[in-house]
């Protein structure tokens, strides 16, 4: 078993779907989806080093390494076809990878799920914020109001928090330019209308990287909708492993 990733409903697979986590996040953020997903999926919950059961590793904070490292373990799960499904900086990890596994001849994803994210070449609202001062960061992380207040009045806990969330904003800063030959995987967008870290017009930005027109699929609420609307996202994604099932 790889330390790199956990595996769920592994009996009777017919299909994977590679689970990328957020800034801040580990495996366990998607753990409760596990349920919910058709029969047939088989879950990986992607664990990225620095945090929960890899905590005494190094954080890494460069989108290259990260993805080198995610597309060794690719072969270990590519033996059936599978689906990438990443939100905000795990969108940004997913779009990477999928570049480096077109560029070093690995076997592609039938589908790539881009939740809550801006195009790859486009800059990432707030830009930088890993460079931030500490107050000024800690106001950041507030803002995103995403870090359970538990752990805001904990220092020992909260700076922890700040480590962790520095490397992955490092690596949600990275822009990838658009290819001048576009990715024929097939893409869906999963974008909230309450979004602040994403736009409307970010849409048609995505569609510079892809052959095939990109799905978008919009719901009713803020940067993590994913969990507001945890049953309608998961429902989405069965429907396109139905689709890519019979594809």
């Amino acid at each position: 078993m790889s330390k790199w990733f956990y595996r769920f409903n592994s009996d009777n697979v017919k299909m994977r779907v590679i689970f990328l986590p957020y800034a801040g996040g580990s495996a366990s953020i998607y753990q409760d989806w596990i349920k919910h997903l058709s029969p047939g999926i088989e879950a990986i919950l992607v664990q990225l080093p620095g945090r929960a059961s890899r905590f005494g590793e190094s954080l890494i904070s460069s989108m290259d390494e990260i993805t080198s490292e995610l597309s060794d373990i690719i072969d270990e799960l590519s033996d059936l076809p599978y689906i990438v499904f990443g939100h905000s900086m795990g969108s940004r990890i997913g779009y990477q990878l999928l570049t480096h596994l077109r560029e070093s001849g690995h076997p592609l994803p039938k589908h790539f799920i881009a939740s809550g994210c801006k195009a790859p070449h486009q800059e990432r609202h707030m830009s930088g914020s890993h460079l931030l001062p500490e107050d000024e960061f800690i106001n950041e992380i507030k803002r995103l109001n995403a870090t359970p207040e538990e752990v805001l009045q904990n220092k020992a806990l909260l700076n922890l928090c700040i480590q962790i969330l520095r490397a992955d904003f490092e690596i949600a800063d990275h822009q990838s330019p658009i290819p001048k030959l576009k990715h024929s995987t097939r893409c869906t967008l999963f974008f909230g209308l309450l979004d602040q870290e994403v736009d409307m017009d970010d849409i048609e930005e995505w569609q510079k990287h892809f052959s095939d027109k990109v799905n978008v699929k919009l719901f009713n609420g803020e940067h993590f909708f994913i969990h507001s609307h945890k049953e309608k996202v998961i429902n989405e994604i069965n429907k396109i492993f139905i689709q890519e099932e019979r594809n």
